[in-house]
């Protein structure tokens, strides 16, 4: 064979070569897509199979595993009874994950009824005094609220000692504080004016509630921090506290100061949600309002 013939065959083996490795290529990446498609399902049905030999200790494993099975891909060839079975499945977790939410609220409120404390509600969604605690058994965490806001910086574990704990310290925070309400009246009031200040408006008119927290904390400053602002001199004062506050200077009638009688404007629905405009203000552990504006007026 020339020279010239063997390079161009040469040349023609490399080509096929390319071609087929570029085949072969396509026929993997369409088969590995299969396989994680398959792998997607297959997974967490092993995870479901190891759940039910002992549903009620892994009843959050199972209702994992559900969750990922109830959305299969949808070019997926699943076999006779698949869905069927899955709503089988459903059912069963949803059924242990009830019975470990009335396990879990049985032993709290055997742990609250020990410290003298009373845990009303429902298995999901517990009362204790003004505060709220939400089971959420199926991600094992429990959040814990005032005034619908947050008493935690994050989820509690679905742990009674924890939840307990977690408790004691929110109370201690928000409830047992020294509050002077006749000063905090006074600094509302000054909040106040300092809000119709920035606004042009005169004594009376209704000022945004969340312009006036904001001065608030603001007045309730410490001297070190308004002669020189710090991260160290700052006084936090959380939406929290001043729901409660505000819910103190109700419940003892404490809503005048120098002449003057706090006001408190309901919001609509559709300002309610906006938590720029408004802000809800318990009344009790499940009970309140948002509240849109306050203003003082002049008493007679």
């Amino acid at each position: 064979m020339s020279e010239k013939g063997g390079s161009a065959l040469a040349t023609s083996d490399a080509l096929d070569t390319e071609m087929l490795s570029a085949k072969l290529g396509e026929v993997r990446r369409v088969l590995a897509g299969e396989a994680k498609v398959l792998s997607d399902v297959i997974k967490p049905l092993e995870s479901a199979v190891r759940a039910l030999k002992d549903p009620h200790r892994n009843a959050v494993a199972l209702s994992e595993a559900c969750a990922l099975l109830e959305q299969p891909a949808p070019d997926l060839n699943l076999p006779t009874g698949y869905h069927k079975a899955i709503k089988q499945l459903r059912a069963v977790a949803d059924e242990k994950l009830a019975e470990l939410e009335f396990a879990f609220a049985r032993d709290l409120r055997e742990a609250f009824k020990e410290k003298g404390l009373t845990l009303a509600g429902s298995p999901s969604a517990l009362v204790a005094d003004l505060f709220v605690l939400k089971v959420d058994a199926r991600h094992k965490q429990v959040e814990m609220s005032f005034s619908r806001q947050s008493v935690t910086a994050k989820k509690i574990k679905l742990n009674v000692e924890q939840v307990v704990a977690a408790y004691e310290r929110a109370r201690r925070d928000i409830c047992e504080r020294k509050v002077d309400l006749d000063k905090l009246l006074q600094e509302l009031f000054e909040a106040y004016q300092r809000v119709l200040k920035l606004t042009g408006k005169q004594m009376g008119f209704r000022a945004g509630i969340v312009d006036c927290y904001r001065e608030l904390v603001l007045v309730r400053q410490p001297v070190s921090f308004r002669r020189t602002p710090s991260k160290q001199s700052f006084l936090d004062y959380p939406k929290t506290h001043f729901a409660y506050d505000v819910l103190q200077l109700r419940r003892r009638q404490k809503m005048s100061f120098d002449g003057h009688r706090l006001n408190l404007g309901t919001a609509t629905i559709d300002v309610g949600s906006d938590t720029t405009r408004a802000m809800f203000l318990a009344t009790g552990a499940t009970e309140g309002q948002f509240i849109k504006d306050l203003y003082f007026t002049t008493e007679k």
